[in-house]
């Protein structure tokens, strides 16, 4: 083996390489004991507390009831027993939405925004809700992930007289607040088992459709504006297959008003047409693709969309 030659003033290499090595173990050290010292000093517990009081008091319109809360030192956790959210939360007064489970732990400290992570956690039979808030210096961020909604939990919030389904979806999104209002906020819907079974709805019977795939990717800015990035409705051998892209301006003070302008591109079985005669009157002298696809359009308030095919 050939042996450079080491300069008078120089030192070997193994040398610096354990400079190196020593200083990144002390880094490290550093990091870590910072981080135990956060997490012993911080008033995490007063912290968590107070947040989940806060949020529970602050907001009359939106009440939410428990028997007891209680207190764990462990990882900080707050646990509501029996918690029951109002259906003044979700635009339905007569109902009540009751959890199974609701919990705010801490989960870590925050670099950015520099402060502290926390996990909500929210269980109604089959759905798990998982939402971790960021609190710091600089503003608020919400992360919602691995958190999947089950078609028992959306229909007490849709309510009796919404169109029946079945199926889960699974939800990601991330929100950023500024001054106590979203600034930004970017999402994520999907659903691989949705399907509308056999119901009269405002005098139309439905067959039974197996929809399967669905996606929902959108944002929502400082302005109300909600743009729909990507919506996908159905797989090839679905009933219905649509894909489309748009913006809703929202009306936070009356949301039926809020104005949709959506563009997109559907295609239907024969048998599914068979049911619909309605729709085969609206696609009547229109031309569609070479893959069976007819380009919609629809308008109008949130309250009654108007639908037209070009």
């Amino acid at each position: 083996m050939v042996k450079l030659k080491v300069h008078p003033n120089e030192l070997p290499e193994e040398i610096y390489f354990q400079k190196k090595s020593f200083y990144f173990k002390i880094t490290v050290a550093a990091i870590l004991l910072s981080m135990i010292a956060f997490i012993f000093n911080f008033p995490i517990g007063k912290l968590v507390k107070a947040q989940v009081e806060s949020a529970i008091t602050s907001n009359p319109a939106c009440p939410i009831t428990y028997d007891e809360m209680k207190f764990e030192w462990f990882l900080p956790k707050v646990i509501l027993t029996k918690p029951v959210v109002s259906g003044r939360c979700y635009s339905n007064p007569s109902s009540s939405l009751k959890l199974s489970d609701l919990s705010v732990s801490f989960q870590s400290p925050s670099f950015w925004p520099l402060g502290v992570k926390l996990h909500t956690k929210i269980k109604h039979k089959l759905s798990v809700i998982n939402i971790y808030p960021t609190i710091g210096i600089g503003g608020q961020v919400i992360k919602i992930e691995k958190s999947s909604i089950s078609h028992k939990t959306l229909k007490e919030f849709l309510g009796p007289k919404s169109l029946s389904f079945t199926g889960d979806v699974e939800v990601e999104s991330l929100i950023k607040i500024d001054g106590g209002k979203i600034a930004q906020s970017d999402f994520l819907i999907t659903s691989t088992n949705l399907s509308i079974p056999p119901q009269n709805m405002g005098g139309l019977d439905l067959p039974n459709l197996a929809i399967g795939a669905f996606q929902l990717k959108g944002s929502v800015n400082a302005k109300e504006l909600l743009e729909i990035q990507d919506f996908q409705l159905g797989a090839p051998d679905s009933p219905v297959l649509a894909e489309a892209s748009g913006t809703i301006k929202l009306n936070s003070h009356n949301i039926p008003n809020s104005m949709i302008d959506i563009n997109g591109e559907v295609k239907f079985t024969p048998e599914f047409l068979e049911s619909f005669g309605i729709i085969n009157m609206m696609l009547s002298g229109r031309q569609s693709t070479n893959k069976g696809f007819y380009k919609f359009r629809v308008g109008g308030k949130f309250s009654a969309p108007i639908p037209s095919f070009n």
